[in-house]
């Protein structure tokens, strides 16, 4: 009898053990998973807070508040069952509760992980070079080369080979600056690609560009892709499907060939160096203008140590009001190169070595300048790769529409030196 009774009790407990096993292992995997899904919000946010910019912190604000409402959720059903009358949610509470805790952590797991082996996300580095390019078009009437222009190299991304080529200066088609953007081709990364485009300066405001692109054109480079020429046959002008053909006469087809040199990539973290104060003097032909010799300025470099741009407030007066002029040369120009000048009257003077953004940012909360003056003017003299120079224009044109008061064209010299 009482060996009956042990065999039923064996097969009770052989009965209720898989049960149990089964109940553990639910439990292990719900943990697992819920950490898992917490490791994965917090990898996520933490990658999103390496993206940089309003984006990534907007992103990684949406997953944070995310996770916090998850456990904030959690712990109100575990309280919730807490509060159950004869404990009947004691169990259920203490999932609850576990969940939100495991949750957390898992997030914070997944956020040191990716802080710990700077797992963030990383901006391809792209190599950056000063160069030359000259230009060769067959048979095209009106267009004036330039020689050896400025132009501007690119790596390939993480690599070190040229994979683009902006030339600045080819020469003046129908006397407007002519330039190129060549894609050079990189196996597996990209395919060659011309467009030669006039630079919109001159152009009538809202009208269409003129611009040639071809697919594919004949590419003989360095094994790097550091020098090298480009021969495009045909190379079809563009119709914007908003503006239309482009204004004037202008080639349909260009044909010809680019060659094009570059120098030694800038270190990939280079940064320019710090502005330099200097000095110009601006004459204008206007009977009312007051000159201000030798106007304190400042001088904005680019990585390659030659002069970005010369700002200097005021440079003089013009019906009493004060000026400042903004001079764009755009990193190692050259005698003959044309740059931009902006010539523009203000309220109230600036203070002297004022940033270029900081002037940005004062025209936009002040109304802007009462009227300026800009456009392409040509380097007369220029050394050191822009650390001086002079040049002279002749009737820069208002920007917009300015009071009857004021002159529509201004002519003078302008010289500038950085110390």
């Amino acid at each position: 009898m009482l060996g009956r009774h042990r065999v039923a009790d064996d097969v009770a407990v052989s009965e209720i053990e898989p049960e149990h096993a089964s109940r553990r292992r639910w439990r292990w995997t719900a943990a697992v998973v819920v950490v898992g899904v917490g490791a994965f919000l917090g990898f996520q946010v933490a990658y999103q807070s390496s993206l940089g910019g309003l984006g990534g912190a907007l992103g990684a604000a949406f997953l944070g508040m995310a996770i916090g409402a998850l456990a904030f959720v959690a712990l109100l059903v575990g309280v919730g069952n807490a509060l159950r009358p004869a404990g009947r949610g004691r169990v259920a509470s203490s999932y609850s509760f576990a969940a939100a805790g495991l949750l957390l952590t898992g997030a914070a797991v997944g956020y040191v992980v990716v802080t710990v082996f700077d797992l963030g996300y990383h901006a391809p580095v792209v190599l950056q070079a000063r160069g030359e390019a000259t230009v060769t078009l067959d048979g095209v009437a009106g267009f004036e080369p330039r020689g050896a222009g400025r132009a501007d190299c690119q790596s390939e991304a993480d690599g070190t080979d040229v994979e683009r080529v902006v030339a600045l200066s080819l020469g003046e088609l129908n006397h407007n600056v002519l330039r190129a953007d060549i894609t050079v081709p990189v196996a597996g990364a990209s395919r060659g690609f011309i467009s030669l485009f006039v630079d919109a300066a001159h152009l009538p405001p809202g009208t269409a560009q003129p611009m040639w692109t071809m697919i594919e054109p004949g590419v003989e480079a360095s094994s790097d892709g550091g020098t090298g020429t480009i021969r495009f046959d045909l190379a079809l002008i563009q119709v914007d499907p908003k503006l239309g053909v482009p204004p004037g006469s202008w080639p349909e087809v260009l044909a010809g060939e680019i060659r094009w040199s570059c120098g030694p990539w800038f270190a990939p973290d280079g940064s320019a160096a710090p502005p330099l104060d200097g000095i110009t003097t601006v004459d204008l032909t206007a009977h009312d203008w007051v000159a201000e010799s030798r106007a304190a300025g400042a001088c904005e470099f680019e990585p390659d140590g030659s002069v970005w741009v010369f700002t200097a407030d005021p440079v003089g007066t013009l019906q009493g009001r004060p000026m400042r002029v903004n001079l764009d040369l755009g990193g190692d120009p050259r005698a003959g190169d044309e740059v931009l000048l902006q010539l523009a009257l203000q309220e109230t003077a600036l203070p002297t070595g004022t940033s270029r953004y900081a002037e940005n940012l004062i025209a936009a909360t002040s109304g802007g300048p009462i009227v300026s003056w800009a456009d392409l003017v040509t380097v007369g003299e220029i050394s050191g790769g822009g650390l001086s120079g002079q040049l002279t224009f002749e009737q820069l044109p208002t920007e917009g529409t300015p009071n009857v008061s004021w002159p529509l064209t201004l002519s003078g010299t302008l010289t500038w030196d950085c110390a």
